[in-house]
């Protein structure tokens, strides 16, 4: 009788385990960084805007953070431009709804070479804190280009 119970013991909770990881592999960066009722998330969007011939772009993101009153938003892009690549770097200080809040970065191209029309390499990191814990969370993408 013990060992028909045991049975059907693990198979409930392996049953049980099987669902959550299903639930939770399958969403991907969307999980976000959640601890000590601090959650931030981010995500990347497409397209950006090329902006002043290539000098700079807008990258748009959806920045989702709460139990903290702002996050610190860095941005990096990376695209191939002639024999070289094109690289820049923004950052924006994002205040916290709770919600998922619309922004736009502006990345300044550096180095030398102007970005372009085109496809391009972006990651951009969230990081803030509460009294107890801080935390990030990352997405990359490789997003368009336009005018």
């Amino acid at each position: 009788m013990r060992t028909k119970r045991t049975k059907v013991a693990t198979a409930v909770v392996a049953i049980l385990l099987g669902g959550l990881l299903t639930l939770f592999a399958t969403s991907g960066p969307a999980i976000g960084f959640f601890s000590a009722g601090l959650f931030l998330d981010v995500q990347v969007e497409s397209p950006a805007r090329l902006l002043a011939r290539g000098a700079a772009i807008e990258v748009p993101l959806e920045v989702t953070c709460s139990g903290t009153g702002s996050v610190d938003l860095f941005v990096s892009v990376s695209q191939r431009s002639g024999s070289g690549v094109a690289e820049g770097f923004g950052f924006e200080s994002v205040p916290c709804s709770g919600s998922g809040e619309q922004v736009t970065v502006t990345v300044q191209a550096s180095g030398g070479k102007a970005f372009k029309k085109g496809s391009a390499v972006v990651t951009a990191e969230v990081f803030g804190c509460n009294e107890a814990v801080c935390g990030s969370e990352t997405d990359t993408e490789v997003i368009q280009i336009q005018r």
